[in-house]
């Protein structure tokens, strides 16, 4: 049984003793109680979609429509994220909320995880495969036909642990990653594609489908408009830092560090004349922004001014 039909389940009340006890070990299970708790009142069976949705903003929830997109709206105080299947009231969406991002599944089968600077996000596949999803990323697939097609679509920064079995895609705006199961990490942002491989074997192709080079442990690769930029090999260690909240650069601009910054802390950074095409070499742990900032940008010569918490700016030292 799927996590997904316990969960219909535990909403129409059909779930016996022993699946209820091992239903209440999930992490998000305080989460789905509050939330039911305060939807008992919507309307059901003869709903309105657009009511519903519209008592959810009212209550301060979750989401709002805009052109037919789902635009996550910022919380006060955020939550465990956890997946709620409206079913009871046969809206047909689910929606998986925490402050900042969100999930979005359709009755079409697509699946869309979405999240906005300063978060960081776990994630299983259907075929049990998993990814970390960094900060300011989107990832889709379609559940639908995940089963002939193990595809997906990123853009932004995900770490893939993939089962074995049939051919697994990962497609971006900057190319694509083929594997059959591995561990690797995928970097897709600015028209730069890179790929660095943990274990096993991945294949990177162009957005045409023009396979550029196959990587095996620990090669890494940058590619820009299908045009490789670096080759190198990386140990184990420094193929995902970024998920155990360590982000690590090698010769990239300044700007692509300065970005990392405000995606991870959740900031604006006004440059002013700094040259921001300098290539550097650097890392920076998160949950510091003070110390990031030494790590990066004093060791350049460049003097930072934190002004209230979420700006900072940057002065050239004479």
């Amino acid at each position: 049984m799927t996590n997904d039909e316990i969960l219909h389940k535990w909403i129409n009340g059909e779930l016996s003793a022993e699946e209820l006890a091992v239903f209440k070990n999930r992490p998000e299970y305080d989460s789905l109680v509050e939330l039911y708790k305060n939807t008992e009142d919507l309307a059901a069976p003869a709903y309105d979609a657009d009511d519903v949705l519209s008592n959810i903003l009212k209550r301060g929830k979750v989401v709002q429509m805009n052109k037919g997109k789902i635009i996550p709206l910022p919380q006060k105080n955020g939550r465990r994220a956890f997946i709620f299947n409206w079913i009871k009231y046969g809206v047909a969406a689910s929606l998986l909320i925490i402050a900042g991002w969100f999930v979005f599944s359709n009755m079409d089968g697509e699946v869309v995880y979405e999240l906005a600077k300063g978060e960081r996000q776990e994630g299983i596949l259907p075929d049990q495969s998993t990814f970390v999803l960094n900060a300011e990323s989107r990832l889709s697939f379609d559940k639908k036909t995940w089963k002939k097609e193990r595809s997906l679509y990123l853009e932004g920064e995900a770490f893939f642990h993939v089962t074995k079995g049939s051919k697994f895609t990962v497609n971006t705006p900057n190319g694509s990653v083929q594997v059959l199961g591995t561990k690797f990490n995928v970097w897709s942002r600015n028209n730069i594609l890179e790929v660095k491989c943990q274990s096993g074997k991945v294949a990177v192709r162009t957005v045409a489908g023009k396979k550029i080079d196959e990587l095996t442990r620990n090669d890494a690769l940058r590619i820009s408009d299908g045009k490789v930029l670096e080759k190198w090999e990386t140990p184990t260690a420094d193929n995902a830092t970024w998920v155990d909240g360590i982000s690590k650069f090698r010769k990239v601009e300044l700007a692509v560090v300065l970005e990392e910054l405000e995606r991870q802390f959740d900031i604006k950074i006004n440059t002013g004349n700094i040259d921001t095409k300098e290539i550097i070499s650097c890392n920076f742990q998160h949950g510091d922004l003070d110390a990031a900032l030494k790590t990066t940008v004093s060791a350049l010569g460049i003097r930072y001014e934190i002004l209230d918490g979420k700006r900072v700016q940057l002065f050239k030292l004479k």
